[in-house]
């Protein structure tokens, strides 16, 4: 087979193509006069795509390579570059009609010959120092980072959406928000884009470039190169071009998806579930070619040892699919282009989609050189490179190209899957901070990259907003027992999961926490009857866990069934519940108004209770508001408080509301506390008892939304921090609070 893909031979010294179709771009001059390689075991020359070949040859010498060298220049070539990476040797040389680039890898004994038709294409660009570098990654493209250069110019790394956000949105509107998140970075209202590198030829990593030139908008864009390597289609495999009936099935699942997404279907079957066959384009890469021609930029094919100095930030191509030549390449993941980005001795590397072909040859080129201070994780935290790259890496900072939401939740349908290797990554003890894409704002990684997390100042007091349940929070007073405030789960998340092993996860967070086996809580407050906030407590007598925790107290006020005109929730189940709490406690208390506890030395204050007699509109109307202080510091925290109870609190309290953590009601929805609630309150950290994207994406059939309030609290000067229940590992913060921390956790609502 490989044989008939070889396309052309050795002829009085030099390489000839013999004419195959595979390697001709729309007329451009094919390179000729290419000297031949002496020494070593030749391999063959193949078909690179857009008009360029590539020579293998095996078992070489650093002296056949220093050979070759002379060779090329006794022939009229002419250096242009050099570089070194490890101990391999790159070398781009010219003349009028081609360029060579050739490189010898030394742990491997191999070197590559790529010829390519000359164009001019300058690598290194200038430019003034006036903004602070950063990498940023997208909340409106979930495929998508940007790099702020000095000058304020943009280098855009890929850019795309998953299937479910091309089903919600038109594309159109996808394209305007990158583009107004641009003019956040920069400032400016025309984007200059010096640089976009295009990891590899799939629509999720490639659709902001395939249909951006459609729009009005592409006229904002002033792009100087595309830098791409898509090979040639004989060493791609894509299988069986979809029918025309899969295509218009397809577009038909996507306008039945788009009416109903959020509403009919729930948030977390949308997110990475798609529930139909998604077929990609046969040969995407041709349209993408074709698309880039729309852009009057410079087509930059990518080759290894490639180096782009762009105002300072340099960019060293590691790895194309040349390397893995002569190869048929049957996952587009695996023709993925691997660079280093360095500046001020600062290094991070972007993998794009990279699977096992070009990880494992990465860990053979290059060895300890692959070391670097950040990294995208390959596929987005899916099956993709292996734990070999990752071990040798070693990075401090982690980028995904994905919620963390998308992370967590993976697809279920599509085959893909949160893989031990990617879980075993964003565990590594190196790893010291995660930036995830598609959050409610961006979040910023200035350059040089050095994340140093502050040091623990061993407080006697922390606050755990809970990874396992999205309706739960923690706080470890300083004899080790805990208050928990609230547990339960989302009905989407208690249908769909094993009981019994998300209460085991729950008992385990609270391990973490307490740094014990034996779990004791001072006080277990459930702010209302809602079984979304109590099923720990409905389960637990049923669950093996129960012998390893020991509650001392459950706080709560259950108006009687007849107080409220919302019958939600039955009157047996409001029974069931008291008559396990009186199981699972030593102590139940009906809260009131104005009552404290001490604790430990933790004041622990009802701000609002319901009572007995009179008649509420619903549960939320009933919901308790807490105020644990300690250190002179405290927290509010708000259950499910509806706007009533935030105007009475403020007619009770006034500026006595000031805490230092506060969290928002009803998880952001409607009837949340109005504004003015938030403002008195003014704290430093914010709490939302649902995720990040739950709050961004509502259940629109359940009557909820994202109000004005919530969004504009979210945006609330006074805030250092918004921290999100429902990720991928609980949050832990000391309390009183240490504004270091903060500070190294925040995701820069505003770039400072």
């Amino acid at each position: 087979m490989l044989e008939k893909m070889i396309i052309g031979n050795i002829k009085n010294g030099v390489y000839v193509i013999d004419g195959n179709p595979d390697i001709t771009d729309e007329g451009r001059p094919l390179p000729k006069n290419i000297p031949v390689f002496d020494g070593g075991e030749y391999d063959g020359i193949y078909a690179a795509g857009d008009a360029c070949f590539v020579v293998c040859i095996n078992k070489a010498s650093d002296k056949d390579f220093a050979s070759y060298i002379a060779k090329l220049e006794s022939s009229g070539f002419v250096k242009c570059a050099e570089n070194a990476m490890a101990e391999n040797l790159y070398y781009t040389y010219k003349n009028e009609e081609s360029y060579v680039f050739t490189y010898y890898i030394k742990s491997l004994k191999t070197v590559r010959i790529i010829a390519e038709p000359y164009y001019e294409c300058p690598l290194e660009i200038k430019g003034d120092n006036i903004v602070k570098p950063a990498i940023i990654a997208s909340s409106a493209c979930d495929r998508n980072f940007y790099i702020r250069l000095p000058n304020n110019s943009l280098v855009i790394i890929d850019g795309g959406w998953r299937i479910e956000d091309r089903s919600r949105f038109a594309m159109s509107e996808l394209l305007t928000n990158m583009y107004h998140e641009m003019c956040d970075i920069t400032g400016n209202d025309i984007i200059k884009v010096p640089l976009w590198i295009i990891t590899h030829g799939h629509s999720d990593h490639v659709g902001v470039a395939e249909f951006l030139h459609t729009l009005p908008l592409a006229k904002k864009f002033v792009i100087d190169r595309i830098l791409y390597n898509f090979p040639a289609i004989s060493h791609t495999d894509d299988g069986v071009m979809p029918t025309k009936e899969k295509i218009d099935e397809l577009n038909a699942n996507l306008d039945k998806w788009h009416k109903s997404a959020g509403k009919e279907i729930p948030y977390e079957n949308i997110f990475y579930n798609c529930p139909f066959y998604v077929p990609d384009a046969y040969h995407y890469e041709l349209i993408c070619r074709e698309a880039f021609k729309h852009y009057n930029a410079l087509l930059v094919k990518a080759h290894s040892g490639m180096k782009l100095n762009i105002c300072g930030v340099v960019f060293d191509v590691l790895h194309t699919p040349e390397d893995d030549m002569p190869a048929i390449f049957k996952n587009k993941n695996d023709l993925s282009i691997i660079i280093k980005m360095t500046y001020q001795g600062s290094s991070m590397l972007w993998l794009g989609d990279m699977c096992e072909i070009p990880s494992t040859s990465c860990v053979k080129m290059y060895g300890d050189f692959l070391k670097s201070d950040a990294m995208q994780v390959s596929h987005h935290g899916w099956g993709a490179a292996t734990p070999e790259f990752y071990d040798i890496v070693k990075p401090t900072v982690l980028f995904w190209n994905n919620s963390e939401f998308g992370f967590k939740y993976a697809d279920k349908y599509q085959g893909y899957g949160k893989t031990k290797t990617s879980t075993d990554l964003y565990n590594m003890d190196c790893v010291k901070k995660n930036f995830f894409c598609n959050r409610i704002n961006m979040s910023y990684a200035y350059l040089p990259i050095n994340i140093e997390p502050p040091q623990s100042n061993n407080a006697e007091c922390k606050i755990l907003a809970s990874a396992v349940s999205d309706r739960t929070y923690m706080f470890k007073l300083p004899n080790g027992k805990l208050i928990v405030i609230d547990g339960g789960w989302r009905k989407e998340i208690w249908n769909s999961f094993n009981r019994d092993e998300l209460i085991s996860k729950m008992y385990y967070e609270m391990c973490e926490l307490a740094e014990t086996k034996d779990v004791k809580i001072a006080a277990f407050i459930s702010t209302n009857c809602y079984a979304h906030n109590n099923r720990f407590l409905e389960k637990l007598c049923d669950c093996e866990v129960k012998d390893n925790i020991k509650i001392e107290k459950i706080i709560c006020n259950f108006p009687s069934n007849n107080e409220i005109e919302e019958k939600t929730v039955s009157k047996d189940y409001i029974s069931m519940l008291r008559s396990r709490f009186e199981v699972l406690a030593d102590e139940v208390i009906t809260a009131e108004s104005e009552q404290s506890f001490n604790i430990c030395g933790v004041n622990l204050e009802i701000l609002f209770a319901p009572e007995n007699g009179n008649i509420y509109k619903s549960i939320a109307d009933t919901s308790l508001v807490i105020r644990i202080s300690f250190g002179g510091e405290s927290i509010i925290f708000t259950g499910d408080m509806t706007d009533e109870i935030s105007r009475n609190l403020i007619r009770k309290y006034g500026k006595d509301l000031k805490c230092d953590v506060v969290q928002i009601a009803n998880h952001g929805y409607n009837n949340c506390g109005i504004k003015e609630f938030y403002e008195l309150c003014s704290a430093r950290l914010q709490l939302w008892n649902n995720s990040e994207y739950g709050y961004r994406f509502f259940r629109k059939d359940e009557g909820y939304t994202k109000t004005k309030t919530s969004t504009e609290v979210f945006w609330l000067d006074t805030c250092k921090l918004n921290v999100f229940c429902d990720q991928v590992k609980p949050q832990i913060y000391e309390f009183p609070l240490n504004d270091k921390e903060l500070l190294y956790n925040n995701d820069a609502k505003n770039d400072n």
